[in-house]
């Protein structure tokens, strides 16, 4: 578990309510707070003219990386616009209490790597829990264009897939890496 003071810049990752994540990613951005979601582009035909449209590749996620403390007060000021993904914290007499869940750097570097690249396109999200499936190795991608990514090789409907997971928040699964690109880990 990642530990994190309450004025540190820190990932959160936050679950939009009723269509708000791109209003709250604008109201963080001018905060000055970095913020990210997993975005794909797609066409669509509107009144018979092709749209680009950017979608969420998973539904209602935004990521924020600010202080735990003013985070906290903006929830409470737009308590009806979003969730904070928390978790449990155990005390030393047996005692537990839900806190925000920060997200490490290196977990987000490797979401973002792998939902950004290819505009996403070869991501698949399969919530929030990483799916039960036949059990596989723990591998690090060390060439092409998800180097450095790391995650579970599962099979998925008779296809080969790298899952990455923030855990507690999303998995995403990667189809197109050849084995000679993976490295596993022990």
């Amino acid at each position: 578990m990642y530990i994190c003071s309450m004025s540190e810049n820190s990932w959160f990752a936050l679950r939009a309510f009723k269509g708000k994540a791109f209003k709250l990613k604008s109201e963080f951005e001018k905060k000055g707070w970095k913020t990210y979601m997993a975005l794909r582009s797609e066409d669509h035909v509107e009144d018979g003219h092709h749209v680009r449209k950017d979608v969420q590749i998973v539904p209602q996620l935004l990521f924020v990386r600010c202080p735990a403390k003013e985070l906290e007060t903006f929830k409470n000021d737009h308590n009806d616009s979003f969730m904070i993904y928390r978790h449990f914290v155990y005390g030393e007499d047996g005692s537990k209490h839900l806190e925000m869940a920060p997200i490490s750097e290196k977990e987000m570097e490797v979401f973002i790597l792998v939902t950004s690249t290819n505009e996403g396109r070869d991501a698949s999200y399969f919530g929030e829990k990483l799916p039960e499936f036949s059990e596989g190795e723990l591998v690090r991608v060390v060439d092409g264009i998800y180097k450095g990514a790391t995650g579970i090789v599962r099979r998925i409907k008779r296809d080969r897939k790298l899952l990455v997971a923030i855990e507690g928040v999303a998995v995403i699964a990667i189809s197109h890496i050849p084995m000679q690109y993976l490295e596993k880990i022990n």
